[in-house]
């Protein structure tokens, strides 16, 4: 029998477009002997829909032709069944769900967001738990937990909207201690989105005020202007963890912005290139591959993960950038060039969600000794300290 599978996207998020993306390819590549798709997506007011055309990227070019051909939806737990019913005055079951496959980019998806309301459900889904993603997404929590743990990340300073406010005094004092030239990245954002170069003081204030409209935590670190980047996927398989190739970006670009990761990245026009596989040494290669596994390992993440590293030429150091839960398209380049093809990816996936869900099965849920409920009253309550 087939399982099906809710796979997950859109939604309220800058990279909402880049879900979509990532979703149709994953789609079009998941093992069909083994499993039918539910495509499940999430518009941008948050309104969730099903059908077959969404598995088709022309679909997505005229919202209101989509929503006419496809039906509006909710995820419920019936009895322990995880069901697909429309939303009208009239709810009719549309399909079953045995598993759901998330692959939602950014805030409000793949934050955390779309894991815990899984959770709250109750079904079994693909990837890494709320926790890692919530992590993962923050480039503050990644930075203080990797620096705490001996990882090299960059100098930084962060700050919320509140306390630029009342106290941009101390935050000037903080940012003295960083080298021009700083790089400013909205705290919680991806896909390049709001990044922006401060080469000296005066351009701080101007430059803060912009970001603030896409993001209420900020950081900003010291840039390293002569850096190479290499990125490395990590897979969890049923023998451990595995990394992918290494593939290193090349640029004549400063910042690599929104359009230039994926909109003219590797046609004749781009100044964005790829080496895959990456011409490395064997040490820095050996330190790539450890960080890689390290960080995955310590965020206690599951299905797969990039990691993308800065390389400083001048003084010969490595840096973690940032750590990616659901990577663009799944990083499936960097596992083909390790003969790992793409649907098989996506079955090592699919497989870990299943077994982990089986061994979740056999986990206590409940404090069958302890009948707490029954031996309150009101009064007992109210005396409670």
């Amino acid at each position: 029998m087939k399982l099906n599978v809710g796979v997950i996207f859109g939604g309220k998020s800058l990279e909402h477009e880049m879900s979509i993306i990532t979703a149709v390819q994953a789609m079009d590549n998941i093992d069909k002997e083994r499993y039918e798709v539910i495509p499940i997506f999430v518009t941008k007011d948050r309104q969730w829909y099903t059908g077959g055309c969404l598995r088709f990227i022309d679909t997505y070019k005229d919202l209101d032709l989509l929503k006419r051909y496809t039906k509006k939806v909710n995820l419920i737990n019936k009895d322990g069944h995880y069901i697909l019913q429309t939303s009208g005055f009239i709810k009719r079951e549309v399909c079953q769900l045995h598993l759901a496959f998330p692959i939602m980019h950014g805030a409000n998806g793949e934050d955390g967001t779309i894991q815990g309301y899984l959770n709250l459900v109750g079904i079994p889904y693909v990837g890494s738990n709320i926790f890692s993603a919530a992590v993962s997404q923050d480039k503050v929590f990644v930075k203080q937990i990797l620096k705490s743990n001996d990882i090299p990340v960059t100098k930084f300073v962060w700050f919320g909207e509140r306390f630029y406010r009342n106290k941009k005094e101390e935050l000037f004092k903080q940012l003295d201690e960083l080298s021009y030239p700083l790089i400013l990245k909205p705290a919680t954002l991806g896909s390049s989105l709001g990044i922006e170069i401060i080469t000296r003081k005066e351009e701080i204030d101007s430059t803060i005020e912009r970001s603030f409209k896409m993001d209420t935590k900020i950081i900003i670190e010291e840039m390293i202007e002569d850096a190479v980047e290499y990125n490395c996927s990590v897979l969890l398989t049923p023998n451990g963890n595995i990394t992918s190739e290494i593939e290193e970006i090349t640029t004549n670009k400063d910042i690599r912005t929104y359009s230039d990761k994926f909109v003219y990245e590797d046609t004749d026009e781009s100044s964005i290139k790829r080496v895959l596989p990456a011409k490395l040494n064997d040490k820095l290669r050996h330190d790539i591959e450890f960080y890689s596994l390290s960080v995955f390992k310590m965020l206690n993440m599951r299905g797969t993960a990039r990691v993308d590293f800065l390389y400083d030429k001048k003084h010969n150091k490595l840096y973690v950038n940032e750590v990616n839960c659901i990577p663009f398209c799944f990083s499936h380049h960097l596992w083909k060039a390790r003969n790992i093809t793409y649907k098989e990816l996506l079955n090592i996936m699919l497989k870990d969600a299943i077994e982990n869900e089986v061994r979740s099965q056999g986990m206590m849920s409940v404090m069958e000794d302890y009948d707490i409920i029954k031996k309150m009253t009101n009064r007992t309550i109210k005396e409670m300290k």
